[in-house]
């Protein structure tokens, strides 16, 4: 054997082989479990925050009794997504599928929130369905 043959190549290891480590399993959920502790602190955040304003107990009826139960709503396929990833995500295709989904659905949930928020539909729709007190809406 001369001094310019490269040596034999090693097998790529599979998960089968290779030990799990620990730090792999950190990077590998720490998205996941950053959105759920970001949603979690969602409530009680703004909560502290609108109980400080004006008129706190009508802020907080408003918040806590009409817009955040419709927001809740309007995201429940993309926080069942959240789930369902760890589920369904075995392989690239399954991956890249479910990312062409998640994509569709946040781009059309978020023009249905949009639409909730900024245009009459809300007073038309959710106002006419929930039936909250004037100084709530």
């Amino acid at each position: 054997m001369s001094a310019t043959t490269a040596p034999a190549p090693q097998p790529i290891p599979t998960s089968q082989d290779a030990p799990l480590r620990a730090r792999a399993v950190t990077r590998a959920w720490a998205p996941l479990a950053a959105s759920w502790l970001v949603m979690g602190l969602e409530m009680p955040v703004v909560s502290a925050v609108m109980a400080r304003l004006t008129d706190p107990e009508a802020n907080l009826a408003a918040y806590g009794g009409v817009v955040f139960p419709i927001a809740l709503i309007v995201e429940a396929p993309i926080i069942m997504l959240l789930a369902a990833s760890t589920a369904l995500g075995k392989d690239w295709t399954s991956y890249r599928l479910m990312h062409r989904l998640m994509m569709m659905s946040g781009g059309e949930l978020t023009l249905l929130h949009a639409a909730l928020a900024f245009t009459p539909l809300f007073d038309g729709l959710m106002v006419a369905i929930l039936g909250p007190p004037p100084e709530i809406v």
